[in-house]
């Protein structure tokens, strides 16, 4: 009796098995031999394997010319707009994401010049910085516009 008991639980196992296996496969209109549903299940298999296997190629390539992309983004080249009423002055600074501010540079030269910094506005997006420099003049000399840099990285 051992010997059945464990032959029918053997067969059970097996069928659950199977059953799971076929499970994952794309759904059958008719009914398959398990024989020819295993040969299915290989070549599917093998199938979703190469799928996958393109795919990631796919990814790296379209992750490379993001990348690309990102960086032979145009040049952009600066702007500096100075804005000045009675005692107050508006100094506005659009550069490229490319180009690093020194920012502690160009609020020592507006000090400089006789100028009281009241308040500064920095954004930067994906492709450019946008500085604000609002402040209120000390005395009447002008600025001299070639003593602020931007540096190229």
């Amino acid at each position: 009796m051992n010997r059945n008991l464990a032959e029918r639980e053997r067969r059970s196992n097996m069928r659950n098995l199977f059953s799971r296996l076929f499970s994952l496969l794309p759904p059958q209109t008719t009914r398959i031999l398990i024989p020819d549903m295993v040969e299915l299940a290989t070549v599917y298999i093998n199938h979703c394997q190469r799928r996958l296997e393109e795919l990631r190629q796919r990814k790296m390539q379209l992750e490379e010319a993001n990348k690309e992309e990102i960086t032979s983004e145009p040049m952009i080249s600066p702007v500096l707009n100075i804005i000045d009423s009675n005692s107050t002055m508006e100094v506005n600074l659009i550069t490229g994401s490319e180009m690093k501010l020194a920012l502690s540079d160009i609020i020592s030269t507006i000090k400089e010049e006789g100028a009281e910094v009241l308040s500064v506005t920095y954004n930067n997006t994906r492709n450019m910085n946008i500085l604000s420099i609002h402040c209120r003049r000390k005395t009447l000399l002008g600025f001299k516009i070639t003593c602020i840099h931007v540096v190229n990285p």
